[in-house]
């Protein structure tokens, strides 16, 4: 059985890669992920299939905040690099660790994830290092 990722506060906070812009009380955030590993067209597929599930569990559920708007918007930029945005009317709730913890998934599971934004918490190496 894998350890249970944990995260710090710097892993959890945006960098300079990732953008930010307000318009009519909506935040969109912008964000890269790195993967380990170019993705094949069904992980990408997938990728995005995951974010979407995210936006309708996060906006139907109320179980992690109500804020997000719109589905997420994904774009590859690359065969191992993505760029996703959130559009938000709140950031408060606990939809960030439901997003941690589903890209931690993905990354287990089907593509590792080497980068997200400046944080390195999703690279192998990194998780594989902590103390058992």
């Amino acid at each position: 059985m894998q350890k249970r990722a944990t995260y710090t506060k710097a892993d959890l906070t945006l960098g300079g890669l990732a953008t930010i812009s307000r318009e009519d009380g909506v935040t969109a955030h912008s964000h890269i992920v790195e993967f380990a590993r170019p993705l094949t067209e069904a992980e990408r597929h997938l990728f995005c299939d995951v974010l979407r599930g995210f936006y309708h569990t996060v906006r139907f559920s109320r179980q992690f905040g109500a804020g997000l708007v719109a589905e997420p918007l994904v774009e590859f930029t690359g065969p191992d690099r993505a760029h996703y945005t959130l559009r938000q009317t709140s950031m408060q709730g606990a939809w960030k660790d439901l997003l941690f913890a589903i890209l931690t998934n993905f990354s287990y599971e089907i593509a590792p994830i080497a980068r997200h934004d400046e944080s390195r918490a999703f690279a192998p190496e990194a998780i594989s290092a902590e103390p058992a």
